[in-house]
């Protein structure tokens, strides 16, 4: 179970592909960010609508809309976070911004057909549903060592089909001499002695996943309101490794070290296909339901690594020539989500909304690519792990909305993003947290809106066996909002 979550991908099968339950994982826990009401509310918009990011949760929300609108919101944050290795913390900060949110809701009179449809409205736009904009670094002592994971992947296979089954790894550090072969034992061993090693690793990635859509909706009677949408949702996440360890003591080497590097970009687009209703009970009362079918996406991984080490009179790089890469193109599909909510208004004084979504991690899913150009691999031994390991999720979210003004209002909201690992898994993801406030100014002709949102979320991460890092991560963001009512 340790080599889950940023698994450093170690002895790749052929140099084919890299995919684990950590890509599965990536692309399916996804939240939602919007509008800066959106945001100050908690996401939390499901039975309420007419707010130009409640299409994401529950497309029926633009059948609220009795008049067009056309808006962005952009924000900047800071993501930081506090890792502790074997009793030893550091701390990264990095910035952040960009447009979360950008839509046009154009909305006809349909009041004439005599149908009982009262408007139709026809939506577009983009939401940033995800940003993996981070900077993960640990530093800290141990006896265990990536050469120790190197060495004993490779027993039983002689140094020229390194290159073949294990590029990533052994081959690298046999190339820079970190590790010498015995043809006696058919068996590798690294020049390590029997002291610790000081690991400084860092994690540098970035990325995210946009989604553009196109929504219908429709309002009926002023009581039923149901709409859809088609979601084509772009994904990127890039990773780079540079993990670094340093003998404490050299008795009986000349190793003093040696600087390992893996980097990782995935790229591709998907798509959805999103429904939703709300139901007004009384002018008060209002109950929605929406279902978000699986994201079908095609990914392609590109991978490169390097490695050179350090002795007591010299240095050994892996020659340019020599240096390992590949890509592969794969499928993913995430799970189903089920969301149901209910929300009270009160009067014109403000209103509270309630979203319960579920959805089951067991049901996320690779699939073979279609690609001609690239071996057909069926993934049913990273499937059938991922449903031993994952589980099914509830995630809440809560918000409120009040009038202090005839135009100003005062907002407020709470999400719990449950945890989707068996209680077995030692590489357990905390839940997500997520708290928010802000206010907004609204007119006849626009609406100005600011929200502030803090994220707090804890990971245990695993370099390799025997090595594990406890990252803390908090996320404090700024979001404002600007709309034209036409």
């Amino acid at each position: 179970m340790k080599h889950l979550l940023y698994l450093l991908f170690i002895g790749l099968a052929l140099s084919a592909h890299a995919q684990n339950e950590t890509d599965l994982y990536r692309f399916s826990k996804t939240t939602y960010s919007g509008s800066a009401r959106f945001e100050a509310m908690g996401g939390s918009f499901g039975a309420l609508g007419a707010d130009l990011s409640s299409s994401q949760v529950n497309p029926a929300g633009y059948g609220r809309y009795s008049s067009s609108q056309i808006g962005i919101t952009t924000y900047a944050g800071i993501r930081s976070n506090s890792t502790t290795f074997n009793d030893q913390s550091t701390a990264e900060k990095k910035g952040i911004g960009e447009i979360s949110n950008f839509a046009i809701v154009l909305t006809e009179d349909a009041s004439r057909e005599s149908n009982g449809i009262l408007y139709k409205q026809i939506g577009f736009g983009m939401n940033r549903i995800e940003n993996f904009k981070e900077t993960v670094h640990y530093k800290g002592q141990q006896y265990a060592s990536l050469l120790d994971e190197f060495t004993g992947q490779a027993y039983g296979y002689e140094p020229i089909l390194l290159n073949y089954y294990f590029p990533f790894s052994t081959y690298l550090g046999y190339e820079s001499y970190a590790i010498n072969y015995d043809p006696s034992t058919n068996s590798y061993y690294s020049l390590l002695n029997e002291g610790d090693v000081i690991h400084d690793r860092t994690v540098q990635s970035k990325g995210g996943q946009t989604e553009l859509f196109v929504s219908y909706s429709a309002n009926y009677m002023n009581k039923l309101y149901f709409g859809g949408n088609i979601g084509f949702r772009y994904h990127k996440y890039e990773e780079l490794i540079d993990h670094k360890e340093t003998l404490t003591d050299t008795t009986g080497t000349d190793l003093r070290g040696f600087n390992y590097k893996y980097d990782l970009r995935t790229s591709g687009w998907g798509t959805n296909l999103k429904i939703g209703v709300i139901y007004l009970v009384t002018e008060a009362d209002r109950f929605g339901f929406a279902i978000h079918s699986p994201t079908f996406t095609e990914l392609t991984d590109n991978f490169s690594a390097d490695m050179s080490s350090e002795f007591k009179d010299s240095s050994f790089s892996v020659p340019l020539e020599l240096l390992p890469s590949g890509n592969y193109k794969y499928r993913i599909r995430n799970p189903w989500r089920f969301i149901g909510s209910f929300a009270h208004v009160f009067s014109t004084k403000g209103c509270l909304n309630l979203d319960v979504e579920f959805l089951d991690y067991r049901w996320a899913h690779f699939k073979t690519t279609k690609d001609d150009t690239y071996t057909p691999y069926d993934y049913k031994i990273e499937n059938t792990y991922a449903k031993t390991i994952f589980k099914p999720a509830v995630n809440l979210r809560l918000g409120g909305e009040y009038r202090v003004y005839s135009t100003i209002f005062i907002r407020g909201g709470i999400a719990y993003y449950g945890n989707s690992f068996t209680q077995e898994m030692e590489a357990e993801n905390s839940p997500l947290f997520i708290g928010s406030t802000g206010f907004g100014i609204k007119s006849k002709t626009f609406t100005l809106d600011v929200a502030y949102k803090i994220n707090l979320s804890n990971q245990n991460y695993f370099a390799f066996s025997n090595s594990v890092a406890e990252v803390q991560r908090t996320g404090s963001y700024l979001f404002i909002s600007f709309a034209l009512n036409f």
